[in-house]
């Protein structure tokens, strides 16, 4: 089928050819067969990289076009919602569709959404969106649901299945679900109502095998020996690569595996460089080192990416990942060594994949070998359409067993069915209280009913619920989030209140008991602390792991420090190590608000910038949540610092910068710039003249321009402004990027 015969505006068609695309892949074609343009539900279940983003754009613009209604794109990652935000503005924006990308505060509607075409958002952000009842809901006339089979994600899978049927009880619309190639992608097709398209075909040819000694054995039996040269597979099979003049994906582990196998790399793709890649590879480094503050780690990645290679997991920041990736994409950095998170969470294919380990490590699992389905989405990254013809993925086997079984079960073997994880305790409180804040379930038996809505009520029967429904309302009641009547479910302005702020009950139930002992504290022990130590209690914040070295320091600091903490102090050495992780994520943001160098919080406490970014962003909502809970119980004090320390954590900055930074294009680098030359708050900014500012290091025409512009309004005249100094500007704009925002987005990066 060509493109040229799709029901699609001239103008698409046209973008469709620039960019290479004449006609369809078979399993697109299925699906406009099967009821792509004629309203019908779709499960699409097919490898990376066979045309599912395609789909859902021709399915978006024909629904614009016919009917004027929404699109709602659902992602379970920001970096991926970042992706096809890019992708169908690009698209979209020629026919004047608004494409919006829906992040930011959640404890509102975003007003962008009421005015958009296509909203793109992740699937937590439109969880809140329908606790708050937002307006445009009903205006949605296609829902994507990108990477459906995720409902099989402990952490993940529950929100992404509750929102897929809150959807379906509050708008008619059509239904999209895009999904990897999986067994039991019938059953999904059946829960939505759907036509199921289900195809292993790639555009490119994928080979998959097992590395032993020197010799890979692929799936179809096949079998290819590579140079020799040293004892160890690995680096013999990177210099296969790279003698091919290849690239390479190679997945690993952990973090320090992933830094490690980068740094062994070095000096191998070093020599086989081109004088054109080391001019790119020049100017990316240089970009690394210009993108936030500059660290020790920033200074070694930007070493190692001068050599050709990388390493990618989640202690970069979001601007060091996407240099990363985007040199890749271009062909400068020859290998990037990652974490699993590389394989779900963006479009970044290789002619090479190597899977150097199949294991992961769980702090309660412990060490345990990967799903089927996980091993399929790392080795669909081999093999870049439009350029490669095929792709290989290779794991690598330590021993002449290990290579037997991971052929058995990973390369001829098949991926798991997909299940419900809705059935978890932790995962329940948060999807009943939210039911019942909406008032879409006001008794048990509408409640039963819903579940009976969900994939897991299509698996089994939801009646299996009741036991452990009944005791997670009995928990509600008991915590005083519902009210306690034996006929109907109603929320108590608190629970309501818990609800809308989108944290889990029992994170409320913390804050809420950790509020009622601050209020009879003395204020003296009401610090920082104390309110970055109760945030971090709770079950929303992924806090920090302790080493061994840490802990004699962690127990002084407790007993030294125990006065000001809000939560009970550690019974049982479990609780102890517990609260040792805690306080290690608080004493982080500590330091954050205390304006310590970013280089000596990563030293200090051995993590990455990733990690710091990570651990803002959970905090700052947290604390803004515990502010307003506080408000609503009455502790105005308590309210009113906690929501100064919130500022100070959205901004990395002590108390006395808090007035500065609330100017446009002031961060924390800035406002202490100012601050330290005696420009101390904006009363005394707008008696200053402009020409002065200009002065400091940084503050270029423009910006001064605009910063005694929001000063003074229209009685200020730049007339008088001199020609800045743009070498100034552009060395201070890397040092004083913008600070996190307050994102329940980055807990799903």
């Amino acid at each position: 089928m060509k493109i040229e015969d799709l029901p699609l505006p001239d103008l698409v068609k046209e973008k469709l050819k620039e960019d290479g695309i004449y006609s369809l892949y078979p399993p697109q074609e299925e699906a406009i067969k099967k009821g792509l343009f004629d309203d019908t539900n779709l499960v699409v279940a097919i490898p990376t990289a066979s045309g599912k983003t395609l789909l859902a754009l021709f399915a978006c613009i024909k629904k614009l076009t016919e009917t004027g209604l929404k699109t709602l794109y659902l992602s379970p990652l920001r970096a991926l919602a970042f992706e096809k935000y890019m992708e169908f503005k690009s698209y979209l924006d020629p026919l004047n569709r608004r494409t919006i990308l829906l992040t930011g505060d959640y404890d509102e509607e975003d007003t962008r959404a009421q005015y958009a075409d296509v909203i793109i958002a992740t699937n937590e952000k439109i969880d809140s969106a329908i606790r708050h009842q937002a307006r445009w809901l009903n205006k949605i006339g296609l829902i994507v649901s990108d990477e459906v089979h995720l409902i099989n994600d402990s952490s993940r899978g529950p929100t992404l299945e509750v929102v897929i049927a809150q959807l379906r009880q509050v708008c008619n619309a059509q239904i999209l679900a895009l999904s990897a190639t999986i067994r039991n992608a019938d059953q999904i097709a059946r829960w939505l109502e759907a036509e199921l398209v289900s195809s292993n075909w790639r555009p490119v040819k994928l080979n998959e095998g097992v590395l032993y000694d020197k010799t890979i054995v692929y799936g179809d039996g096949s079998e290819v020996t590579i140079p020799s040269k040293i004892k160890d597979s690995f680096n013999n099979l990177a210099d296969f690569i790279l003698s091919k003049k290849n690239q390479a994906l190679v997945f690993v582990t952990t973090r320090n595996m992933a830094e490690s196998t980068a740094r062994n790399l070095s000096s191998r793709v070093a020599r086989t460089l081109s004088n054109e890649n080391r001019e790119k590879l020049n100017a990316a480094s240089a970009e690394i080192l210009n993108t936030g503050e500059q660290t020790k780690q920033s200074r070694g990645l930007a070493q190692l990416v001068k050599s050709g290679v990388s390493y990618h997991h989640a202690g970069l920041n979001t601007a060091q990942r996407r240099i990363i990736e985007h040199n890749f994409k271009q062909g400068n950095i020859k290998f990037i060594s990652a974490t699993p998170t590389l394989a779900a969470g963006v479009n970044l294919p290789a002619r090479y994949v190597i899977i150097k380990s199949i294991y992961r490590y769980d702090v309660t699992l412990g060490s345990y070998p990967i799903p089927v389905l996980e091993f399929k989405q790392q080795s669909g990254r081999a093999g870049r359409p439009q350029y490669d013809k095929e792709g290989d993925a290779i794991v690598i086997a330590k021993n002449e067993f290990d290579a037997t079984s991971l052929y058995q079960t990973y390369i001829t073997g098949e991926a798991e069915d997909i299940e419900s994880r809705i059935a978890a305790e932790p995962a329940l409180r948060k999807i009943v209280l939210g039911q019942i804040s909406t008032e879409n379930t006001q008794t048990m038996e509408e409640l039963q009913e819903f579940f009976g809505q969900t994939f897991y009520g299509f698996q089994q029967d939801s009646s299996n619920l009741s036991s452990i429904l009944k005791k997670v309302v009995k928990f509600l009641q008991e915590e005083a989030l519902i009210i306690n009547d034996p006929d109907y479910l109603i929320p108590t302005s608190f629970g309501k209140r818990v609800s809308q702020l989108y944290i889990d009950p029992l994170s409320a139930i913390v804050i809420r008991e950790g509020l009622i002992r601050g209020n009879v504290k003395s204020k003296h022990y009401l610090t920082d602390l104390s309110f970055l130590q109760l945030v971090c209690s709770t079950p929303d914040v992924r806090f920090l792991t302790i080493k061994k070295d840490e802990q004699i320091n962690l127990i002084n600091f407790i007993s030294e420090h125990e006065e000001e903490f809000l939560t009970n102090l550690p019974e049982t050495s479990f609780d102890l190590e517990l609260f040792m992780s805690q306080l290690k994520t608080s004493l982080v943001l500590q330091d954050w608000i205390k304006e310590l160098p970013e280089d000596i919080i990563l030293d200090r406490y051995k993590i990455g910038s990733g990690d710091v970014y990570m651990v803002v962003s959970n905090a700052e909502w947290l604390l803004y949540a515990s502010s307003e809970l506080s408000q609503l119980l009455g502790y105005k004090d308590m309210a009113t610092q906690i929501a100064a320390v919130h500022n100070r954590v959205v901004n990395g900055i002590k108390q006395e910068l808090l007035d500065l930074v609330q100017i446009p294009g002031i961060g924390r680098v800035r406002a202490r710039a100012l601050y330290d030359k005696g420009f101390k708050t904006q009363e005394i900014l707008k008696e200053v003249n402009p020409n002065d500012i200009m002065k400091i290091s940084g503050f270029g025409k423009e910006l001064v321009k605009n910063i005694f512009t929001h000063l003074l309004g229209d009685s200020f005249s730049d007339t008088s402004l001199a020609e800045d100094s743009k070498h100034e500007e552009k060395i201070e704009e890397g040092f004083d990027s913008a600070p996190p925002q307050k994102l329940l987005d980055d807990f799903f990066s």
